[in-house]
């Protein structure tokens, strides 16, 4: 699997979102300001509701600009890995059934991208699976626990 073309897939879905987050956060900075959303009573709360909403919409993006900014840095150093570390794909065999293949990224955990149909998960090292990963090899088994249940899985690939 080609792990360049992975990162041009990933950064391409952190710029969707952080242009939808931009253009979010501007909506809702303007309905904001608007003079016609102004508290015509103490119950109307449409002005401040959209201040609170453009707060988030606003921090969101600068969520996405930081993560925009590791991958970036990353895909600079890009290499292919010995040992299960940020920046590598892998490709498990869980005792349950179907192969996952796993990108273990610098942010932006939980995103799912597709490359060439296969589908790819992004965690990320501090998350449950990304930290019993972490420095194992092809032939591994990991055990993960999360949630007061453990699963077993095996390490086929690493790229």
């Amino acid at each position: 699997m080609n792990k360049l073309l992975l990162f041009d897939v990933i950064v391409g879905e952190i710029t969707v979102a952080l242009n939808n987050s931009l253009a979010a956060a501007e909506e809702a900075r303007a309905t904001a300001t608007n003079k016609e959303n102004a508290a015509e009573n103490k119950y109307d709360t449409l002005g401040l509701e959209a201040a609170y909403l453009a707060h988030g919409q606003s921090e969101r993006v600068v969520q996405l600009e930081k993560d925009l900014a590791a991958y970036v840095f990353l895909k600079e150093r890009i290499k292919d890995h010995a040992t299960a570390e940020v920046g590598s794909l892998l490709r498990l065999e869980p005792e349950t059934g179907e192969d996952r293949i796993l990108f273990i990224g610098p942010a932006s955990g939980g995103l799912v991208v597709s490359l060439g149909g296969v589908s790819v998960t992004v965690i990320t090292p501090s998350s449950p699976l990304g930290k019993a990963l972490l420095g194992r090899s092809v032939d591994d088994d990991v055990s993960i626990n999360v949630a007061g249940s453990s699963a077993q899985t095996r390490i086929v690939e690493l790229w």
